[in-house]
């Protein structure tokens, strides 16, 4: 029987299917021709089935490396599912007698298609089982993690182009459904393969509206989501940035009488495996998830993503918005935008990455275990770093060789550690950098007014080729006026201050103030950040401007005197430290409280100072120069206002 024959008749038996798609038909002919091939499908393309198909043709095993233990066990229920049971997957989930059956059954040829986590290469049993065998196809999914300009760098998979020449002429494939034109050559150049060929699939989806909704508080969320929801009973995923705000908008969400799951990495296993069938059954229209869900779900008719939180990057954006609409048909993507989602995901930023003085605290404690390994729990618990930094230490230390794994994953030093060593930072410091770029990008996404589908696909090396099929801009819905007309006719709010008898409501002085308030509030246009005819051209007077700042009625203008003054030198945090007067040495030390926008807005918090500045960025009066420690400067619009 011929290959295209082979192909044919494997495709329609054990998977249902009467043809590839022009794409997996191309990177399905470059494996059987033993290339080997990048290949960048867009979510929902169907990836899985352009190593799967192969597998069941090649005379040898094929690995697979996925990033997920939820992901590879989706991929092989599915399988499953479809009568294809010569697959397994070894991770830490699994006995280590079960693990000592399956590695035994491999090795006698007994499954054609084996998943593992890329840490598995690390276990020199793992290795020699492999150097044992026929491994006719290497599959690298979720290519972008070996990049290091990727948005989901793993220095796990960057190793693998060391394990990849013990393997002699095996065949690789690497997949991934977001990946821009910097990320692609880092993907072939760190693994060494300069004559991979590659196939790109368009990503557009023209079934997918994109829209924005901008909101100004969780509250006004809340009845949005709502509105959407009850307008379209069909399945939607609802994305948050939180595990705890996933749980409240589930448990909100039943309360108004819709049906929603949760699902975060911090349930149970057997908590996500239930949430997740419920969904897929449709059981349960709707569920509520941080970005854990999602990868290998098999269910084509989600008609409706919605982000809650600002996402961190296109990437994520673009690769969970593409769960909708899997089956041709129309979907709606919805991203709510509201400027206190930039701090917070500011946040998440910062949370990611160690100080200088963590990563040495997590070199010292495993160092000083010499050659005993140590947990990663136990390293947290003496060096009071968080989750997410300590891993980026642990992982950056290991890259430079100052540390290694065990097998199981536990940590140890050298047999003669330098106790003073001189740790490079620089490659931690970039990749905190680039987090910051694709976050800054994602914000202009959310506030720009150029076609949505167009930016993506400018993101991601490509063009529009045929008009935009559906956006909130190219398109006009109520998503679209909303966000003009809120940028336009932004009112700041007048701080609540404590009544004295000379400010009582009965009072002359008190009535004249709120007069004053009135009249004095500043609004911008979106387009312009120009003042409105109601508001005053020029800064006030000496006694005026006194009068007003205790009252915290000139912050607008304010924090953009103050970025004008310090020339985009510093950040939106100094910004809100000086105007809120806080007494922290730093500002002492860089003379900042003695400017004269010092304590100009005492009545002011810190975070509400942050989200104004936010909506000045929105307006277009303040913008971000990118940089590990963005800073804030003055638009050619903001300067109308001084």
């Amino acid at each position: 029987m011929t290959s295209a024959l082979l192909i044919e008749s494997i495709l329609q038996e054990r998977f249902g299917l009467s043809q590839l798609r022009p794409k997996q038909k191309e990177v399905i002919d470059n494996i059987l021709n033993r290339q080997h091939t990048l290949a960048l499908l867009p979510t929902g393309y169907g990836k899985s089935l352009c190593y799967q198909l192969p597998s069941q043709i090649l005379p040898g095993t094929t690995v697979v490396v996925s990033p997920l233990i939820a992901l590879m066990q989706d991929q092989l229920n599915g399988l499953a599912r479809r009568g294809i049971t010569n697959a397994t997957l070894l991770n830490s989930t699994i006995s280590p007698e079960e693990q000592d059956r399956r590695i035994s059954l491999i090795g006698k040829g007994d499954f054609k298609l084996v998943y593992v986590a890329p840490e598995r290469f690390e276990s020199s049993r793992f290795r020699d089982l492999l150097t044992s065998l026929e491994i006719s196809l290497l599959v690298i999914d979720e290519a972008h993690c070996i990049s290091q300009w990727g948005h989901d760098f793993r220095p796990q998979y960057r190793n693998l182009s060391n394990h990849i020449l013990q393997l002699g002429d095996t065949v690789v494939l690497s997949l991934t459904a977001t990946a821009t034109p910097a990320v692609q050559k880092d993907i072939v150049q760190a693994l060494n393969l300069p004559e991979m060929r590659l196939v790109v699939g368009s990503f557009d989806r023209p079934n997918l509206r994109l829209e924005v909704e901008s909101t100004e508080s969780s509250k006004e969320k809340d009845r949005l989501l709502l509105r959407l929801l009850k307008d379209d009973c069909s399945p939607a995923i609802v994305y948050t940035s939180s595990r705890k705000e996933a749980e409240r908008l589930s448990l909100w969400l039943k309360d108004e009488r819709i049906s929603a799951a949760c699902y975060h990495a911090g349930m149970s296993a057997f908590d996500r495996s239930r949430a997740q069938h419920s969904f897929e059954t449709e059981k349960t229209p709707v569920i509520v998830s941080t970005v854990a869900f999602g990868m290998g779900v098999d269910k084509s008719n989600i008609r409706r993503v919605v982000h809650y939180n600002l996402p961190s990057s296109l990437e994520s954006y673009y690769q969970e918005a593409g769960r909708a609409g899997r089956d041709g048909l129309s979907a709606i993507c919805t991203l709510f935008y509201q400027a206190k989602d930039i701090y917070t995901q500011r946040w998440l930023i910062d949370k990611n990455y160690p100080s200088p003085q963590e990563v040495i605290a997590a070199y010292k404690f495993v160092t000083r275990a010499a050659l005993a390994p140590v947990r990663l729990s136990d390293i947290a618990a003496a060096c009071l770093t968080g989750e997410a930094a300590l891993n980026s230490a642990l992982d950056h230390l290991k890259h430079l060789k100052l540390i290694d794994t065990t097998a199981d994953g536990a940590y140890f030093g050298p047999a003669s550690p330098d106790l003073d060593p001189e740790i490079n930072l620089n490659a931690l410091h970039q990749r905190r950098l680039r987090d910051s770029s694709r976050l800054e990008r994602m914000i202009q996404y959310a506030q720009g007014i150029a076609c949505r589908r167009a930016q993506i696909l400018q993101y991601f090396g490509q063009e529009l080729a045929t008009p935009c099929s559906g956006c909130d801009v190219c398109h006009p819905g109520r998503a679209c006026l909303q966000k003009a007309v809120s940028l336009a006719t932004h009112e700041w709010p007048e701080r609540k201050r404590a009544q004295t008898p000379a400010t009582e409501p009965g009072s002359r002085q008190g009535s004249a103030r709120r007069k004053n308030a009135a009249a004095s509030t500043l609004p911008y246009t979106a387009a312009a950040g120009q003042q409105s005819p109601r508001s005053k051209p020029n800064l006030p007077g000496p006694k005026e401007r006194e009068t007003r700042a205790r009252d915290s009625e000139e912050l607008p203008q304010n924090i953009i005197a103050l970025a004008w003054q310090l020339k985009g030198k510093v950040g939106r945090t100094t910004i809100a430290l000086i105007l809120t007067g806080s007494k922290s040495k730093k500002l002492k030390e860089k003379g900042f409280d003695r400017l004269e926008l010092y304590a100009r807005c005492p009545a002011y918090k810190e975070n509400e100072i942050l989200s104004a500045i936010d909506t000045l960025i929105a307006a277009g009066s303040l913008r971000l120069i990118p940089g590990m420690y963005p800073k804030v400067t003055v638009t050619a619009a903001g300067q109308t206002l001084l």
